[in-house]
């Protein structure tokens, strides 16, 4: 904490494992307070997420966003693996908006709870939840194992969530909610943004950065690896990446394996990635997601598989003419809705 407050760190979110089982948790925020952080979010399951913690976070003048796993109505124990584990997120998440603090939610979509994707984004948004983000479940050993066969691949998956996109706007655009890197929905508004919206489609984008999240937020892992965000916690190549308790934060800020990603822009994975270079998709998608190139390629500069789907299948047009006809069928002008 003390190396972060040095290198200029201004905000910090806590995530886990679950945090709130740390019996040195509240030192640890006294601490990143101390050093004039904000403490923007913390990741949890609820479980632990008591009256007696908001307490504790108010006496210190604090009401950080809680971010909240929830896998679907009546599919998050099956998920989690634990009996209750369902009603604690969900009484966690009404102890804070009676509280007044703010919350999100993450659901991995799958075979089992695409049916009740529905269902359950109306739930949280009664539950005050401001965002919600929805993905696929990544292929890990322990999700083939344990997964009971409820694994969609990439068109199973968008094809899920452009069959749910109308709801959305029949229900009223009840939250703020992003489906995977595809689109993000707003709530009460037509306004809509697609991934291929940040590049723009023309050779310009050549100067742009590969990931503008690296640009701006870390990751550091428990071990304290240091890494450009938390889904390359995933990836076997974590030992690249620079290990702080050895060698400190501002140096593995400052010239490493990690810096790589930071600094590395379109135009630099064009010039060693043929695939991409010749693809006519490149200046929409950018080369897409770093970690899902280390993850599914195992290369920093390989081609992200999921953009070159969404691309090749065509569900930017497709995601692009579902929330038009919806807007046109369910709302009467964006004046009235925005």
């Amino acid at each position: 904490i003390g190396q972060m407050a040095q290198c200029g760190v201004l905000r910090v979110d806590i995530t886990g494992g679950e945090p709130f089982v740390r019996s040195d948790f509240w030192q640890l925020i006294d601490c990143i307070l101390h050093h004039k952080m904000v403490i923007g979010r913390v990741y949890t399951n609820g479980w632990f997420l008591n009256e007696k913690v908001l307490d504790e976070f108010e006496k210190r003048g604090m009401k950080p966003e809680f971010s909240i796993s929830f896998d679907g109505i009546g599919w998050h124990d099956w998920m989690r693996g634990v009996p209750g584990a369902e009603d604690a997120a969900i009484n966690a998440l009404m102890r804070c908006k009676e509280r007044g603090f703010p919350t999100s939610v993450e659901m991995c979509i799958h075979k089992g709870n695409w049916k009740v994707l529905r269902e359950t984004v109306n739930r949280m948004a009664s539950l005050g939840v401001s965002e919600m983000k929805c993905a696929g479940v990544v292929d890990t050993e322990l999700w083939e194992k344990y997964g009971e066969g409820n694994s969609l691949n990439f068109k199973e998956y968008m094809d899920t969530a452009i069959a749910y996109i109308p709801h959305f706007y029949e229900d009223g655009m009840p939250i703020d909610l992003q489906i995977g890197g595809a689109v993000h929905l707003y709530k009460g508004s037509a306004r809509y943004k697609l991934a291929a919206d940040r590049y723009g489609g023309s050779e310009k984008c050549k100067n742009q950065y590969l990931c503008g999240s690296a640009r701006y937020a870390c990751y550091i892992t428990p071990e304290g690896r240091l890494l450009p965000c938390l889904p390359m916690t995933a990836c076997k190549e974590q030992g690249l990446f620079p290990a702080i308790r050895e060698q400190g934060l501002r140096e593995g800020l400052s010239d490493s394996f990690y810096m790589r990603i930071v600094d590395s822009r379109v135009k630099d994975l064009l010039e060693v990635n043929s695939k991409c270079a010749a693809c006519g998709f490149k200046y929409r998608c950018g080369g897409g997601c770093r970690a899902s190139a280390l993850v599914r390629e195992g290369s920093l500069m390989g081609c992200d598989p999921e953009m070159c789907a969404f691309y090749e299948g065509g569900y930017e047009n497709r995601i692009r003419k579902t929330v038009d006809y919806a807007i046109e069928r369910y709302c009467i002008s964006q004046k009235e809705i925005s």
